[in-house]
């Protein structure tokens, strides 16, 4: 083949892989447009209360938006580039983000009780990391600090791996108060990734990041919620992504990701949902009980509201970029 042909065949893939990408803002952007007749008839709709201070009933789009369009279109995305007979992997993934999903959808609609959510998080979560190995975290590698450990035991790998995700997705959630907050974390999340994945896992990222951008120019206009369907979803993509992104480390260095680098990418959500989970049980209260001891509710009482917003996608993503970049 010519170098002209070579040149217009990735040509050719490039905008199949936009044109996904921009299939998938655009049948999300399309689902906002009829969110309220849509969620309402699921009964995903959210009621202002005394602790929900938003205006109006909301739709809680996140999890149908991922479930409808988002995740069949990154699917669609993977098929460009990943040969038919190495496409399970990314299968397996789509189908365990949209079983979290279904669990966080119907917490919108029944209120789980959060030791169910939990154990149904280890059961997807821990099943997919049994299932395919590039879901699974076996080594700790820490280089900055000079340390690394293994996990030698493949129970204790499954468990440990499980354990991180499951605490990334109620960290994200109990994070989700406020409007364009998870929305823009997962946006800033999901550019990092880009910078260090395997390159073809790049169109699932980018489908992902397309529909996640579309929802959060709603979401900041007061027009839908995530709801939990949404945060635990997108947690989970992200999630998993993350751990492709570690292990793909193993076969060549140029890419993936330190174990510090991932600290550093969640440690905001995740040590703001340790502290509140300590904080409530000295209390005696339920770790999932609402209040307004989140940081985002201190940064709003001293900031205020978008300003607030700014300041915690700061603190919460820069360090990691900073590290990304110098590292790279």
């Amino acid at each position: 083949m010519s170098a002209l042909q070579l040149s217009m065949t990735a040509l050719s893939f490039q905008s199949s892989v936009l044109a996904v990408c921009a299939a998938s803002f655009a049948l999300t952007a399309l689902l906002t447009r009829y969110a309220q007749p849509l969620c309402a008839r699921l009964g995903l709709i959210d009621l202002p209360d005394a602790r929900k201070l938003h205006k109006t009933a909301t739709p809680l789009l996140g999890g149908l938006a991922l479930l409808l369009a988002i995740l069949p279109l990154g699917l669609l995305a993977s098929a460009l580039v990943w040969p038919a007979s190495e496409m399970h992997s990314i299968v397996l993934m789509v189908l365990a983000i949209a079983a979290i999903t279904a669990i966080g959808i119907a917490d919108d609609r029944e209120s789980l009780a959060p030791r169910w959510r939990v154990v149904l998080g280890f059961v997807v979560f821990g099943g997919l990391a049994a299932i395919d190995p590039s879901f699974l975290v076996r080594i700790l590698r820490f280089p900055l600090l000079g340390l690394q450990f293994g996990l030698a035991f493949d129970w204790l790998a499954i468990f440990f791996t499980a354990l991180c995700l499951v605490g990334l997705v109620n960290a994200v959630n109990m994070a989700d108060g406020k409007n364009g907050l998870v929305l823009g974390l997962c946006t800033g999340w999901l550019i990092l990734l880009a910078l260090r994945a395997k390159p073809n896992d790049l169109p699932m990222i980018a489908a992902i990041l397309a529909g996640v951008v579309a929802l959060l120019i709603m979401n900041l206009r007061g027009r839908l919620f995530l709801g939990d369907g949404g945060a635990y979803g997108l947690a989970a993509a992200v999630g998993l992504l993350t751990i492709r992104t570690y292990n793909s480390s193993y076969m060549d260095l140029t890419i993936g990701f330190s174990a510090e680098e991932v600290v550093l990418l969640f440690i905001v959500p995740v040590l703001d949902s340790f502290r509140l989970t300590f904080v409530r049980w000295r209390r005696g209260q339920s770790p999932m009980a609402p209040d307004r001891d989140h940081l985002h509710h201190h940064l709003q009482d001293r900031f205020g509201w978008p300003t607030g917003l700014y300041v915690y996608l700061v603190i919460a993503l820069v360090p990691a970029a900073v590290v990304l970049f110098a590292t790279s």
